[in-house]
C-alpha cells in the first residue's frame, strides 16, 4: 500500500515536470519566433546602414548596368578626343578623367552617348559610371587609356651621310638610324625593320646615277620626322 502510494505521487511529479517542460519549449519558440526575428530584420537593417545604403538603395543600384565605352586609339596627336559608349536610356553618364569626376552627360533615346573633349598632352585614363534620376550609381565601366602625344619622335640616320658617293659593283646600300623601338619607319616608303633597342636597317638598291632616299619616322600616335639623303652609283 505504501508502495503504491509513493508511485502515484512520483508518477504526479513527473507530469507536472513534463507540463512544464513542454510549456517552456512552446514559449520559448514563440519568443524566437516572434523577437529573433525582429532581432534579424534589425541586424541586417545595421549590416546595410554601416555600407551605406538601404536595402531598397541596394537592389536599385543593382538594377542599374554599368556603361560600355568605345574603343579608344592607344595613342593620338589630336588636340581633342571624342569619348562615346552605350548604356541605357533615360540615364545620365558620370565621365571620369585620370579617375576623377569630369562631366555629366546624358544617354540618348537609342542607348548612344558622346562627347569631345580636349586633354592635355600625356597618358590618361577613361571610364564612367551610369545614374538614375534617384542618384543610384552603377558599377565603373570598363577602363580605356590613350596617350595624347603631339611632339616629334626621334630620327637619326647614321648611314649614309648625305652626298655620298658608291662606285663599285655591288649596287646595294644598308641605310641604318635609330629611333624609339615603338615607332615604324620607312625608306621610300617600304618598311624598314625596327629593334627592340630602337635601330633600325633598310638594304636599298641603288641605280645608276643620283638616289634620292626619303626616311619617314612614324610614332604610334601619328607624329612624324623625316630626313633625306642623296647618294649617287657608278659602277
Amino acid at each position: 500500500m505504501l508502495y503504491s502510494r509513493l508511485r502515484h505521487h512520483e508518477d504526479r511529479i513527473f507530469k507536472k515536470r513534463l507540463i512544464w517542460a513542454i510549456g517552456g519549449s512552446v514559449a520559448l519558440v514563440v519568443f524566437i519566433f516572434i523577437f529573433g526575428l525582429k532581432l534579424l530584420v534589425g541586424f541586417s537593417l545595421l549590416v546595410d546602414n554601416l555600407h551605406g545604403a538601404s536595402p531598397a538603395e541596394k537592389q536599385s543600384q543593382s538594377l542599374i548596368l554599368p556603361p560600355i565605352l568605345d574603343p579608344l586609339p592607344e595613342a593620338t596627336n589630336s588636340a581633342t578626343l571624342t569619348i562615346s559608349g552605350k548604356g541605357d536610356a533615360g540615364v545620365k553618364i558620370v565621365l571620369y578623367i585620370d579617375e576623377e569626376e569630369s562631366i555629366t552627360l546624358p544617354v540618348e533615346s537609342d542607348g548612344t552617348f558622346s562627347i569631345t573633349k580636349k586633354l592635355a598632352e600625356g597618358e590618361h585614363t577613361v571610364s564612367a559610371k551610369a545614374k538614375n534620376d534617384k542618384d543610384a550609381v552603377s558599377d565603373l565601366s570598363n577602363v580605356m587609356t590613350v596617350t595624347i602625344k603631339r611632339s616629334k619622335p626621334e630620327l637619326t640616320v647614321t648611314n649614309p651621310d648625305d652626298g655620298t658617293r658608291i662606285v663599285g659593283e655591288s649596287n646595294t646600300l644598308v641605310v641604318k638610324g635609330k629611333t624609339d623601338s615603338e615607332n615604324t619607319v620607312t625608306v621610300n616608303d617600304r618598311l624598314a625593320v625596327v629593334g627592340s633597342d630602337g635601330s633600325f636597317s633598310y638594304t636599298y638598291s641603288l641605280t645608276e646615277g643620283e638616289n634620292n632616299l626619303h626616311i619617314v619616322v612614324t610614332d604610334p600616335a601619328g607624329n612624324q620626322e623625316t630626313a633625306d639623303r642623296r647618294v649617287s652609283y657608278s659602277k
